[in-house]
């Protein structure tokens, strides 16, 4: 895990020319296709994994790629094991597949004769193609920094987890979402480069950051959540006064009675209508834990988050909920919030930044006790 130059959180930022050189990142973007296309958008060469073979691409030429299980059908090349490209030219984006990218591809051959494609980028580059796909881009510049910083923690904290796999992150929500090149704009560049290197940490060591949308008014405890009674006190959950004048500050869902009994019945040998269903335990941040249901003639204790991911997330945002009850139509509830709730609270983030309040003041609220650092590699 990478040392930090440590330096308190604190209103004001980490001291001017901070020793940062950022390190190399692999995110696996393309995984398990039979063929793609990938057109060079700028002067690229073709290697070989061990650089003992190089040819230079046309640059916007459709190469069609393949695999025949232990090497790279590319265009009229053939490259044994893992293909290589490298631009040749600084900013030289690739086209591959549906989505454009800067920096280097490599593509790997597997058994099955599919192909895992791999962007290799700088993290400050990796990081302009997170941002405006887990923070609206056009939000104020000291929310996209505290995102910013929170991203590039995260990325950190988490290189090499997916080492088996051949990359260091995917590109879809299991670590955050890279879109590759087209979405920032000038505030996302702009957060980038103004909060370049800083990452948050905890007793010299790297924060295992979260973040999500909204948390309705309180952040979730880490232990609870995902900890398994841990505690990590920078994300122990705090209380938010700006969060609740979101748009997602107040909700209402109905979910119809034969699709909340399908779930039930899918955890438990249970016959007979739903009769009840209402609220359970609540932690101490006010999110629910579970629910009490009764099917039939019998009881039961529904673990909430379980409940939740089983109906889906777009649909019960958020277990911070106000009431839970079984109605003519179905089950009726009434929450404020959306996502997970550990860590940063974007709509929270977006309030403040409206109200004056700077990206150290920010991250603060939602990580006390963390310190706000260089990486030092």
């Amino acid at each position: 895990m990478s040392a930090l130059l440590t330096a308190l959180l604190a209103v004001l930022p980490p001291p001017a020319g901070a020793a940062y050189t950022e390190k190399l990142i692999q995110i696996g973007v393309i995984h398990g296709v039979r063929q793609l296309t990938v057109k060079p958008e700028g002067r690229f060469s073709l290697r070989d994994a061990e650089g003992r073979w190089e040819e230079d691409l046309l640059p916007f030429k459709d190469y069609r790629v393949s695999s025949d299980g232990d090497s790279v059908a590319f265009g009229p090349y053939r490259v044994p094991g893992q293909a290589r490209l490298v631009a040749r030219d600084p900013g030289a984006t690739v086209l591959a597949g549906p989505r454009r990218y800067r920096g280097g591809l490599v593509i790997k051959p597997a058994v099955d004769e599919s192909l895992t494609v791999v962007a290799e980028l700088g993290v400050e580059e990796y990081l302009l193609g997170v941002l405006p796909h887990e923070m609206e881009p056009g939000w104020p510049r000291e929310a996209l920094k505290a995102q910013a910083v929170v991203a590039r923690t995260f990325a950190y904290y988490h290189l090499g987890k997916y080492k088996k796999a051949g990359f260091d992150l995917t590109a879809d929500t299991r670590s955050q979402v890279y879109g590759g090149v087209g979405a920032d704009n000038e505030a996302v560049r702009r957060a980038v480069s103004e909060t370049r290197g800083e990452v948050l940490g905890y007793k010299g060591e790297l924060l295992d950051v979260y973040y999500h949308a909204c948390c309705g008014g309180h952040t979730a405890d880490y232990a609870v959540v995902w900890g398994h009674g841990r505690a990590v006190p920078p994300l122990r959950g705090v209380r938010d006064k700006y969060c609740p004048k979101s748009p997602l500050g107040r909700w209402k869902a109905l979910i119809p009675k034969d699709e909340v009994l399908t779930v039930l019945q899918s955890r438990r040998m249970v016959g007979g209508r739903l009769k009840s269903f209402r609220l359970g335990k609540r932690d101490p941040a006010g999110y629910v834990r579970s629910f009490l249901a009764v099917v039939g003639g019998e009881a039961m204790v529904v673990d909430a988050e379980e409940f939740r991911r089983a109906v889906g997330a777009t649909v019960l945002r958020s277990l911070r909920l106000r009431k839970a009850s079984l109605g003519r139509r179905g089950v009726e509830f009434e929450g404020s919030g959306s996502g997970h709730g550990v860590g940063l609270c974007q709509w929270g983030a977006r309030i403040q930044a409206e109200a004056g309040r700077r990206y150290e003041q920010i991250l603060k609220l939602y990580y006390p006790g963390s310190t706000l650092s260089v990486v030092d590699e």
